[in-house]
């Protein structure tokens, strides 16, 4: 496992950046109407996404920021384990910001 570099750092960074825009996004869509079950299922779905992605990136920065410990390998499997709908936009994402620098 070798040190990730300055620019993969940013991309990880620009990517941990999109993964809380999708939570901010998630949590605020659709607000639970309590005279409206079908409002309960949608708050429901999304709060499990929401925890998910969460779970899946919740030690992205201190990986960044201790680069030498990240196994961007591992990362990317255990990503598309617990997050197989969302994998390739994110890793989308990443390699796109990867090119722009």
């Amino acid at each position: 496992m070798k040190a990730v570099d300055e620019t993969r750092r940013r991309a990880y960074t620009y990517l941990f950046y999109c993964v809380m825009i999708d939570i901010r996004s998630a949590s605020y869509t659709h607000r639970i109407k309590w005279w409206n079950p079908v409002s309960w299922v949608q708050a429901k779905r999304n709060m499990d996404e929401i925890n998910k992605i969460a779970d899946t990136f919740h030690n992205l920065p201190d990986f960044i920021a201790n680069s030498k410990n990240f196994d961007e390998a591992l990362f990317w499997n255990f990503l598309n384990e617990n997050l197989p709908g969302k994998y390739e936009e994110y890793h989308r994402i990443f390699i796109e910001k990867l090119k722009k620098q």
